[in-house]
Order: structure tokens, then C-alpha cells, then sequence
């Protein structure tokens, strides 16, 4: 087994394990399907929404996801995928994809908001 192959299996077995690091996400790929997921959901503090409103707030989480044909996650399309996950009061949210981090063979790194 090669190193990578070996990095991709940690990878599902033990950060995307929901008994160790992971929780279940809802990803709908651009409006055409929808597909629950394991995710790492690394949620940040409460930013200002804009430069010139600073009475809002808005939630943001950095999400880990598989980059996996499995699972017909490949690309991510900023525009129009949503993912549903439970924020960190437990409260269902839809968040928006607001950037793509970082991406290698084998992961996505995003930051969602909400």
C-alpha cells in the first residue's frame, strides 16, 4: 500500500468516523441531489456580515469533506450547493459555500456561512 493510498484510508476510517471526529452533513449538489456525508465541522467565532453594517453578525464553520467518486462528490460548486449541518447549539442551519480553502486527491477544505 502506498503512502497515499494509506493517507485516503485514515482519512475515511478515522477523521471521517462519527464516533471520532466527524458528524453528519446534508450536501445538495447544485440543486439536482442531495446526499447525507460525513464531515469534519470546524465552527468559528461570529464575524461582522460587512464593512458597513456592524450591527450583523454571521455564522461561519470550516467543513472537511471527501473528495470521493463514492459518493458523486468531485466538484463543488459554490454558487448553488448547500449543505445543511447542525450548528453548535444543535439547531439545523443551511449554509452557503463561501469559498473552496483547499483541495488536494483526496479532500475538500471549505468555509461555509450562514
Amino acid at each position: 500500500m502506498s503512502f497515499k493510498e494509506q493517507l485516503s484510508d485514515d482519512m475515511k476510517q478515522i477523521f471521517l468516523n462519527t464516533d471520532e471526529f466527524a458528524q453528519e452533513i446534508n450536501y445538495a449538489i447544485s440543486g439536482t441531489s442531495e446526499k447525507d456525508i460525513k464531515a469534519i465541522v470546524v465552527f468559528k467565532e461570529l464575524e461582522v456580515a460587512g464593512e458597513n453594517n456592524g450591527r450583523s453578525l454571521k455564522n461561519q464553520a470550516e467543513i472537511y469533506i471527501s473528495k470521493d467518486e463514492e459518493i458523486d462528490i468531485t466538484a463543488i460548486n459554490k454558487r448553488n450547493d448547500r449543505i445543511t449541518l447542525d450548528d453548535s447549539e444543535g439547531i439545523e442551519r443551511k449554509a452557503r459555500i463561501v469559498d473552496v480553502i483547499a483541495q488536494d486527491e483526496g479532500m475538500f477544505h471549505l468555509l461555509v456561512g450562514w
